[in-house]
């Protein structure tokens, strides 16, 4: 399951990461589609903040990426470069939330669990 945990402070999003894979083995080869759309899903959307923060606003990010696991972190920015991070990042805060509900539609709430889930944590 891809768990998806996003770290505020003062209501500006400071961090999140993402781990794992919405299945595995034998289990990602018999969900066939639904694996594949939680998956790109969610690589898509993490990899475009990224993409957006360091090259289209170039502010150098802080990230690690490997299979399975994508790490941002804003530690260190400047309140100005929390602030122009805002957008993308509350963007794909919203864009998993929208994804989670299209799956809880699609599958119900407790099949889509075994998926994906968000967590949220003030720091």
């Amino acid at each position: 399951m891809i768990e998806i945990r996003i770290e505020s402070k003062n209501e500006n999003i400071m961090s999140f990461r993402i781990n794992n894979h919405a299945l595995i083995g034998r289990e990602a080869i018999l969900a066939g589609d639904a694996y594949d759309m939680v998956c790109n899903s969610v690589s898509v959307l993490s990899q475009s903040v990224v993409i957006g923060l360091d090259e289209v606003l170039k502010l150098n990010v802080n990230y690690e990426i490997r299979d399975g696991y994508l790490a941002l972190d804003l530690n260190g920015f400047t309140q100005e470069e929390i602030e122009q991070s805002q957008v993308l990042l509350r963007t794909f805060e919203k864009s998993i939330e929208s994804t989670i509900l299209s799956l809880d539609e699609m599958f119900g709430s407790k099949k889509r669990r075994e998926y994906i889930t968000l967590i949220k944590e003030e720091v």
